[in-house]
């Protein structure tokens, strides 16, 4: 964690030498969360299921006197942050949904939407689509920056590669990296406990084989699971 850190000042301060506006602190913390979360799943074994991509992530490797919860809720973004969750619904007759649900920090619903994917070849090609989908209507919809969760690892890692993608996913990878350069956007991992308003979304397109958007509201299902995350919000 220490050299984590020490590298990401270094590349802060790179930044600062080439005539370049530093990163807010909230968008290093959460950038070197996720990336840790990335390490971890890299050398742990998960409880996973590899054909969604979804895993559970504990940082008990590190840390073996902090016991985590094993149902952890979704939190505000910080202030002066929304956050945007995604997920995508994928089935074995083919039939595929993403949902995404932008919220303010205080768990108000900006937008929620979703949408019936044709022609979707897996689980992982729903939750990039669902990501991508997301980030276009969070820059039309608020001028704040965006912090993004997803939980699947997989999608999550292939956006952060650094690298030139050669996977069948690439054209909806370049597209997610595109918009993810024109705003100041954060992406990380979470369980999937904290992202139940965009599967009840992703899941409601799939069943339904609908495609809606609602401004500051949501199917009823949703919006019962956004009321729950807010239960214990405190402002």
């Amino acid at each position: 964690m220490l050299l984590m850190m020490l590298w990401r000042a270094w590349h802060i301060r790179n930044e600062i030498v080439h005539n370049k506006a530093p990163p807010p602190m909230e968008v290093s913390r959460r950038f070197l969360m996720s990336y840790l979360d990335s390490l971890i799943g890299i050398k742990s074994e998960l409880a996973a299921d590899p054909s969604k991509g979804k895993s559970l992530m504990s940082y008990g490797a590190l840390r073996p006197h902090v016991v985590k919860s094993a149902d952890p809720k979704w939190a505000a973004p910080s202030s002066g942050f929304v956050k945007l969750n995604t997920d995508g619904s994928f089935a074995e007759d083919g039939s595929a949904g993403a949902g995404m649900v932008l919220r303010d920090e205080r768990g108000a619903i900006i937008f929620s939407s979703c949408r019936q994917l044709f022609y979707c070849r897996d689980a992982l090609e729903a939750e990039l689509s669902a990501c991508m989908e997301g980030l276009s209507f969070s820059i039309q919809r608020s001028d704040l920056p965006v912090q993004v969760e997803m939980d699947s690892l997989m999608a999550v890692k292939l956006i952060q590669a650094s690298d030139v993608d050669r996977s069948v996913y690439s054209s909806i990878i370049k597209e997610i990296r595109y918009l993810l350069s024109l705003r100041d956007f954060c992406i990380t991992h979470v369980n999937r406990s904290q992202n139940k308003v965009s599967d009840s979304l992703a899941y409601f397109a799939r069943s339904k084989g609908r495609t809606m958007t609602w401004l500051g509201s949501g199917p009823p299902d949703a919006l019962n699971l956004a009321a729950m995350d807010c239960k214990d919000l405190r402002f």
